[in-house]
């Protein structure tokens, strides 16, 4: 016994009574529509469609005046799953894209799309500017989100990662849905060109490369002294820090050290090094290796009876205190740090008509360049562009960041007249 598919039998009887009843004038014109979609066609140009509706695996769309149809992995760009897709269509409904045909049936209409045609040029993002995105999709990590839609798709789609640790709470990104509209920072992009994106601009040096070149510098360190004499350390005003005594760090003289950091006034400066950066608790593990100044602060004669008396207002300078237990050269470089300063450009000319380019801080030390303006810091080839266009002697002036082995981290801040010299 043969059984009826009743859905072909349903859709053939709709072709057959649509033939029957529709009208000499309008076949006319739908077989207008289709010549010149045809015609089109082979002469290999790109047709404009519009989005009109959703299908469990592609878009109905307007194409020519014509119903036609296009799948998901055709469109002209793909997304990993089809939650993404219908994510995204309410907000690309009515907007207008770029094809070839696909596929081409007259009796009955059938037009298939294929979107997979280059039509869209990559967008200029600015550095730490909001942005609106689509959530396309959550994972245990993070949410993955789409700010084509910022630019009206015209750019197509440009996807990245906001990881869950950027949102206040665990519940907070519970909340978020799929589908929804979010406001996020633009942070760059990393090593394999992927996107960063943020929430809070305090945060941008965590998930950069920013933090992470902090390791191996020396820096001012703020100790805050408790009532019970634990002592809390504060990197650059901001930036919470742990000083652990253990013989992997300091495989000796570990009870002078302890000995000193009992003896640690509160509101005193302390030189350490940033030895590893803990980036989910966003926390630095310091390592106090200036020799003098643990031996000046140790040999300290601190009684009971003066332990309440240690105040911020009776420190005596701390500039003057280094410049008591350290060596002149080591003194004067950590000073340094947050002025501004005179650089002197050195071009060495190499191989092959080749220019290497050195930097001298206050014709002492030398020195390792980062250029910014308010946006943005400029990358490799923005810096050899720089680079080429300095004139050897030149004097310009940057602010010392930090010092990292006897090499002077300098910051040189563009104005708008050095952005017209460079990039006019």
């Amino acid at each position: 016994m043969k059984f009826i598919d009743w859905n072909i039998l349903r859709q053939n009887l709709k072709q057959k009574l649509k033939r029957i009843f529709t009208k000499p004038e309008q076949k006319s014109y739908l077989k207008k529509l289709l010549d010149n979609i045809e015609k089109q066609d082979s002469e290999n140009k790109n047709l404009p469609f519009k989005i009109i509706e959703i299908r469990e695996k592609g878009f109905i769309v307007k194409v020519c005046g014509l119903r036609g149809y296009i799948s998901f992995n055709h469109m002209p760009w793909t997304y990993n799953n089809n939650i993404a897709w219908n994510a995204v269509f309410p907000y690309l409904k009515g907007k207008l894209f770029f094809s070839k045909i696909y596929q081409i049936q007259k009796n009955p209409i059938s037009i298939m799309l294929n979107g997979e045609i280059p039509q869209f040029k990559k967008p200029e993002l600015t550095e730490d500017r909001m942005y609106h995105g689509i959530i396309l999709n959550k994972t245990n990590f993070g949410a993955f989100i789409d700010i084509g839609y910022a630019f009206n798709w015209k750019n197509g789609s440009l996807i990245g990662l906001l990881h869950k640790s950027h949102f206040e709470t665990i519940e907070h990104f519970e909340k978020i849905e799929i589908g929804e509209i979010i406001k996020l920072l633009f942070w760059g992009y990393n090593e394999k060109e992927q996107v960063i994106f943020g929430l809070k601009p305090e945060l941008k040096e965590w998930f950069t490369n920013e933090i992470e070149q902090l390791i191996g510098t020396i820096l001012p360190v703020k100790t805050i002294k408790a009532p019970d004499n634990n002592v809390t350390y504060i990197v650059k005003d901001r930036f919470s820090a742990s000083l652990l005594i253990n013989k992997s760090i300091y495989p000796e003289n570990r009870p002078k050290i302890r000995k000193a950091i009992r003896n640690l006034k509160d509101g005193e400066i302390i030189h350490c090094e940033i030895i590893s950066i803990n980036k989910p608790k966003r926390t630095f593990q310091l390592k106090w290796n200036t020799p003098s100044e643990i031996e000046e602060i140790s040999s300290r004669n601190i009684t009971k009876g003066n332990l309440q008396s240690q105040k911020t207002n009776n420190i005596p300078d701390t500039r003057n205190t280094i410049e008591n237990c350290l060596n002149t050269e080591v003194v004067e470089q950590l000073t340094l740090i947050g002025k501004t300063v005179n650089v002197k450009v050195i071009k060495e000319n190499k191989s092959f008509g080749r220019a290497k380019v050195k930097y001298l801080v206050e014709d002492k030390y030398p020195g390792n360049l980062k250029i910014s303006d308010d946006f943005f810091t400029f990358g490799f080839s923005e810096m050899k562009h720089i680079e080429k266009n300095l004139q050897n002697g030149e004097i310009i002036n940057c602010k010392v960041l930090s010092v990292r082995n006897n090499t002077v981290n300098i910051q040189w801040k563009f104005n708008k007249k050095e952005l017209f010299r460079f990039f006019r």
